[in-house]
């Protein structure tokens, strides 16, 4: 009956300061839902390839190479390239990883991977997908979830294939297709008989559609021999995941017992030190694979993310669980009459402190609902936001409730402490005289303010810093014309047709073949210049490429027609930077000179993020490349696509092209800098959002603080500007005072977010200027409810007990 009575009047208590409720409800729920949306977030980064039950024992084999004697090999929060002065590699020899296999006995099994894109075929349907080419016992070591076919038997047989549901259903249109064939060419050699389906894998760095025996790779079968062609990636089972650091520096050993000479040669040419390694072997073991970007392979991602993540989602749930304190205290105090009425009663002290615990309980566990109703809804879109898929299961629902329900016990204890320990303990007399004025310490006002404000002011301007920094990378002049140009990928064979049937199309401007340029891998080659070593990309083009991109030249002469592919098959086009490596060692451009037809300005066909390196173009017959890029005129875009798809399905009518802009690639691939801008402006503004929510309730107090002060100074003639001025003055200088201590702070994180970018903008006032006036015109409007009910309040309430 007692609990019952408390509960009844907790709920009519909150229903009398709804307004105090309400804000406590919208800002606690808004900071729990954050809270969450970054806990299922972490909880999906961590939990990639933790699903192998041999994950504790299965390593990923990588090469470093030394290019200096002091190397940074851990990478900062900051850094665009994880390493500098290293190189690591995942690719291995095939005679190299045997030798490994027989002379290290701390290893169970090497597990070979090589990836490669091949062309798919299927009654009428043809497409390029990436294809995972395995040993035959991959499966029995990997946990991948089958569907159809046993995971022991599944590439026993060399033409055997194993695909996923999605694939399944991209070829046949159901799942259940063990016993189908596709072929990759033409012959009964190129069919494959599928003999198991697995589940998709999501929280997977090994990414694939379809898995083949290893047996089937054209590496495998003419390059295993070859002890410098490397081009194979593998994992290794160790009998104790405690002898990773012996066997890395066992297989480092037997590498530089087999390559003592190319290592002394690579030591002299880089003029490294004799305690310089120059090569060394590691380990990485598969369930930190995801999280560690200095190592290239499948899927990956930065622990970065998630810590800063946390940080924002622990910021805001401490701006949100302040206000509610803050709050909590302000609307507490008035209730003074309230407590010496049910004291005169025959309440006890036990039987206030329980009133006051149990509404701050009902608040907190509102809100804590609310966060997670508010999570569950808006996780589709932060899902959109973060690249990802996470789905929550009943279980993990369940968790995530019973952890957020235990926070609103521990929120609801300390927000009921003041109440039920102070206002329970005070005189009974100055309560029923009607005496509500109280008093809370201005230093812990102001310094609420003050760091809430901080971290808004923070917020804001690196929104707008980001936002700076990517209108000046869609502005930056590339070096080349981007404007109206499409692509379409995978021609091989039919590029040269495809020129020939848009030649004479009206909408079509300009039509190229290319291999090698703007796509995620390009071909490279290493040079020596100096005693340091760069690294030459290339690319192999048509005659018509340096017209279609409006790529101007410096010197010598663009690849003509008249002199034939057989002519230039040894001469190069070079850009800027690769020409003034050359010039800067006379030896080397004396000998490169003959090869050197001509020398075009430098261009970003890279991020932005990277700076321009040496580049090398060498021209080709079109039809012997894969990438045809379309210039269409301005105003013809609609049917110059028309003309493109109409031209495919006469040349390519075995399959549907993809036709995409240029533009779109570009801007991909600042994706994850464009996430975190994105991250960072929502964040701002609920952020914003509950500060002044809190604000709201801060200012409650400093009125209540002021009350009499403000009843005497009308009394002796203050007038109504002058008494806004007075309350609004000290806000003001709270937010003056929050932009000096953020400008330092948002100043650093700023200079080091631009130092991930070779081309970046500049940091100027303005920026700071402009968020202090956003900060400024959002405080005033919150605290103006409060400002102007005090300024027209009548003195009498205030004075009357005086």
């Amino acid at each position: 009956m007692m609990i019952r009575n408390h509960i009844k009047m907790s709920f009519r208590n909150l229903s009398k300061r709804r307004l105090y409720s309400a804000i406590n409800f919208v800002s606690l729920s808004i900071a729990v839902m954050i809270g969450l949306l970054v806990f299922v977030f972490v909880k999906d980064e961590l939990s990639y390839d933790g699903f192998h039950a041999n994950g504790d024992n299965l390593f990923l084999l990588y090469k470093t190479d030394f290019k200096t004697d002091d190397p940074k090999l851990e990478p900062g929060w900051f850094d665009a390239t994880p390493d500098k002065g290293v190189e690591k590699s995942i690719s291995h020899n095939l005679p190299f990883l045997e030798l490994v296999k027989e002379s290290v006995p701390e290893i169970n099994k090497v597990i070979r991977v090589e990836g490669n894109f091949i062309s798919i075929k299927k009654d009428e349907k043809q497409l390029s997908e990436y294809v995972n080419y395995v040993d035959s016992d991959f499966f029995e070591h990997f946990s991948f979830n089958f569907l159809y076919g046993e995971s022991s038997t599944a590439l026993k047989e060399i033409k055997s294939a194993i695909i996923t549901d999605d694939m399944a259903m991209t070829l046949f249109g159901r799942v259940d297709v063990v016993g189908e064939t596709f072929s990759s060419g033409t012959g009964e050699a190129n069919i494959y008989l599928i003999s198991g389906v697995i589940e998709k894998p999501v929280n997977s760095s090994l990414e694939f559609n379809i898995v083949l025996n290893l047996a089937n790779s054209y590496y495998y079968s003419e390059h295993s021999d070859d002890w410098r062609y490397n081009a194979i990636s593998c994992f290794l089972l160790l009998n104790n995941p405690e002898d990773a650091s012996i066997v890395s520096q066992k297989i480092s050993e037997i590498y530089t017992e087999r390559f003592a000479d190319d290592i002394s040669s690579q030591r002299k040419m880089l003029k490294l030190s004799a305690f310089n390694p120059v090569v060394q072997y590691g380990l990485k073991n598969i369930q930190g694979l995801y999280l560690d970007p200095s190592i290239s392979y499948g899927k990956s991602s930065s622990p970065l993310y998630s810590i800063v993540l946390i940080g924002i989602g622990l910021l805001i749930l401490l701006i949100a669980c302040i206000n509610y304190l803050s709050i909590n205290v302000a609307s507490s105090g008035s209730r003074q009459l309230e407590v010496s009425v049910r004291k005169v009663m025959g309440a006890s002290g036990t039987h206030l402190h329980v009133q006051f615990y149990l509404e701050a309980l009902i608040i907190s566990a509102f809100s804590v609902l609310g966060g997670f109703t508010l999570m569950q809804l808006l996780l589709p879109k932060f899902n959109l936001l973060a690249g990802k898929t996470i789905g929550l299961s009943l279980s993990e629902n369940i968790q995530i409730l019973s952890i957020s329900l235990l926070f609103a016990l521990v929120l609801a204890f300390l927000a009921g402490i003041y109440p039920a320990q102070i206002l329970s303990r005070f005189k009974v007399v100055n309560g029923l005289k009607g005496n509500t004025t109280y008093k809370i310490k201005p230093l812990l006002i102001r310094s609420m303010v003050v760091f809430q404000f901080v971290l808004c002011l923070f917020f804001i301007s690196m929104g707008l810093m980001m936002t700076r920094q990517f209108n000046y990378i869609n502005d930056k002049d590339l070096g080349f014309d981007k404007e109206q140009i499409v692509y379409v990928r995978g021609l091989w064979g039919k590029t040269q047709l495809m020129k020939q049937e848009l030649a004479s199309n009206t909408e079509i401007e300009s039509v190229t073949g290319v291999n090698g340029i703007f796509t995620p891998s390009t071909s490279r080659g290493g040079i020596v210049i100096n005693n340091i070593q760069y690294w030459v990309q290339s690319a192999r083009v048509d005659f018509d490429f340096f017209k279609t991109f409006s790529i101007p030249l410096l010197e010598g002469e663009y690849f003509s027609e008249e002199m034939g592919v057989d002519a230039l098959v040894n001469r190069s086009i070079i850009n800027k930077r690769l020409y003034d490596l050359y010039k800067s060692d006379t030896a080397m451009y004396n000998l490169v000179q003959k090869d050197i037809q001509g020398v075009v300005n430098d261009f970003h066909f890279e991020s932005l993020q990277k700076s321009i390196g040496p580049f090398r173009f060498n021209v080709a017959n079109s039809n012997s490349l894969s990438d045809l890029f379309v210039k269409i005129r301005p105003g013809k875009t609609e049917a110059g696509i028309a003309a493109i798809k109409a031209a495919s399905e006469k040349i390519v009518p075995e399959r549907e092209i993809e036709v995409n802009f240029l533009n779109d690639y570009l801007n991909s691939r600042y994706k994850d800098s464009q996430k975190w801008k994105e991250i960072i402006n929502v964040a701002s503004v609920l952020g914003v959002i509950i500060a002044c929510i809190g604000l709201f309730g801060l200012t409650g107090i400093n009125m209540a603080n002021r009350t009499k002060e403000i009843g005497i100074r009308k009394v002796l003639g203050a007038g109504f500007s002058d008494v806004l001025i007075l309350l609004n003055r000290q806000t003001i200088w709270l937010i003056v005072l929050s932009t000096a201590i953020s400008l330092p702070i948002s100043y650093y994180f700023m200079e080091q977010w631009l130092s991930g970018f070779a081309y970046s903008t500049s940091i100027t006032a303005d920026i700071f200027l402009l968020s202090t006036c956003i900060c400024l015109l959002v405080v005033a409007l919150t605290v103006s409810f409060h400002s102007v009910k005090s300024t027209l309040s009548n003195p009498i309430d205030s004075l009357r007990y005086e």
